[in-house]
């Protein structure tokens, strides 16, 4: 199965200790049609990245449906991910995207910045995008982990971008982030913020949820990373650019991108099979019985 992720399932199982028979429980209530959203051919590997994420089954369950549910209700950041398309080779032309290797603890690193400062650049949907194809790319080779954290640097941000943004996509993409994503979301980091960052706060704050708030540490140009290597991410798991033992940003990018483009077959087979639900419609039900559901969020470390 070309959707099917490349992670060694029972190495994971017994690393973050998930359990089988509850995969399989999950993987029944998939087939008896008691899942909203959620494909027939869900693979073992993509429920354990659930498993692991959740504190309960009904909590992996809910997940799991807003999972589906967002990547159907939002075309413009789940269709057409072809990372050979001409959307996404632009962001790839004017962005960087990469996923550091895991922290001491285990826990892996989405990095994301501009490489273009030119806001006509800036496609914030594409851009959407494309980050969660690269989360996505990284849970496909690391699988289940302790956590996730994400790292942005706003070196190249003018206040011209905001104009791009649009609120909804906002909407959505924290809607995603705290309630769907199949990984628990530990830290967000900001480096070289901006001095108009408290009007991106102002656009984002609202969509988002306390425990996503605390987790949130911004840094100003004059960062003491010695302090930052010691209490968050160690050099060994940065670019050079911070400091880091690592290679630079452009390199990671550029290798990065030559690891997403050969995922080409991943990502287009991936977004067939979740069409399979609305193709026969079983299972297809409306999003407020989705929202209906016993939902327990993400727990937020």
């Amino acid at each position: 199965m070309e959707h099917e992720l490349r992670y060694d399932l029972d190495e994971a199982v017994r690393r973050r200790n998930i359990s089988k028979d509850n995969i399989v429980t999950i993987r029944e209530a998939v087939r008896n049609s008691k899942l909203p959203y959620v494909p027939p051919n869900v693979t073992d590997k993509l429920i354990a990245l659930f498993l692991n994420a959740c504190d309960s089954l009904e909590e992996t369950k809910s997940v799991m449906s807003i999972y589906y549910e967002a990547r159907q209700s939002s075309p413009e950041h789940f269709e057409h991910r072809d990372p050979r398309s001409d959307e996404i080779q632009q962001c790839l032309n004017n962005q960087d995207y990469f996923y550091l290797p895991p922290t001491p603890s285990g826990i892996p690193v989405i990095f994301h910045r501009l490489s273009n400062s030119t806001a006509s650049n800036y496609c914030f949907d594409n851009a959407i995008k494309t980050f969660f194809m690269t989360i996505d790319a990284c849970l496909y080779e690391i699988g289940p982990s302790p956590g996730i954290i994400f790292l942005f640097d706003m070196k190249d941000v003018r206040l011209s971008h905001l104009t791009r943004v649009r609120l909804s996509s906002i909407k959505k993409f924290f809607h995603y982030l705290q309630e769907g994503l199949p990984a628990r979301l530990c830290q967000i980091h900001i480096f070289n913020v901006v001095s108009f960052f408290g009007k991106i706060l102002a656009m984002i704050k609202p969509f988002m949820k306390a425990e996503i708030f605390k987790c949130l540490y911004t840094y100003s140009s004059d960062i003491n990373y010695e302090d930052f290597y010691t209490k968050w991410i160690p050099k060994e798991c940065l670019p050079s650019d911070f400091g880091g033992d690592l290679p630079t940003v452009a390199e990671m990018h550029n290798n990065f991108r030559k690891d997403l483009e050969a995922l080409h077959g991943y990502f287009l087979a991936e977004e067939a099979q979740r069409k399979i639900i609305i193709k026969t419609g079983k299972n297809n039900l409306k999003k407020k019985d989705v929202e209906s559901l016993s939902l327990v969020n993400l727990q937020i470390d």
